[in-house]
Parts: structure tokens; C-alpha cells; sequence
């Protein structure tokens, strides 16, 4: 960890630790994001993003009040990996 330092008008120096919290989060890959967060990753209204998720369309997990959303589950739905995405895929070539 490096300190960064900040000269004064006296020659005196002040060392300040750089912020740790910041520093923690970029290096850790999010598993899980809020319902908001999801919307906005896919591409879609947070209505229909909490539409998936109480059909459990979406893989979730509630903890209190807040709504955590997989993020793996996120990228299968929007690869057509999930069951829900398959099953649609299948009824859209049948029905041509």
C-alpha cells in the first residue's frame, strides 16, 4: 500500500493512506446485483426485471428486504441457456 503525500507551505508533509474502500471493490467480481442493477445490465425496465424474478425466471435470493439476482443467471437468460429462455426459443419455431 502506498502513501500518498501532499506537500505544505510550511516543507512540512502531510501522508494520507489511500481509501480502502474503493480499493476493496474493484478487485472483487459481484456474484450478485439489486434488482436495479440487473434492469439496467440486461437492458430491461426494473418492472419487467421484478416481473422475472417473482415468476423466478431469474435465479434470486431475498435477504430482509432486499432482492439479490444472480448475475451467472442473468447471462444464461440473456444467452438462451435457462430453461424459461429454451422453452420460449422452442414455442417461437413452432409457431412458424
Amino acid at each position: 500500500m502506498s502513501l500518498i503525500t501532499i506537500p505544505t507551505r510550511s516543507n512540512q508533509r502531510i501522508q494520507l493512506l489511500p481509501d480502502k474502500k474503493n480499493n476493496r471493490t474493484d478487485d472483487i467480481e459481484r456474484i450478485g446485483v439489486s434488482v436495479n442493477e440487473a434492469a439496467e445490465m440486461i437492458g430491461l425496465s426494473v418492472r419487467s426485471m421484478w416481473n422475472l424474478v417473482k415468476e423466478e425466471k431469474i435465479k434470486h435470493i431475498k435477504y430482509g428486504t432486499r432482492c439479490i439476482v444472480s448475475v451467472k443467471s442473468l447471462r444464461e437468460f440473456v444467452d438462451g441457456k435457462t430453461e424459461y429462455t429454451t422453452l420460449a426459443a422452442t414455442l417461437v419455431r413452432c409457431s412458424h
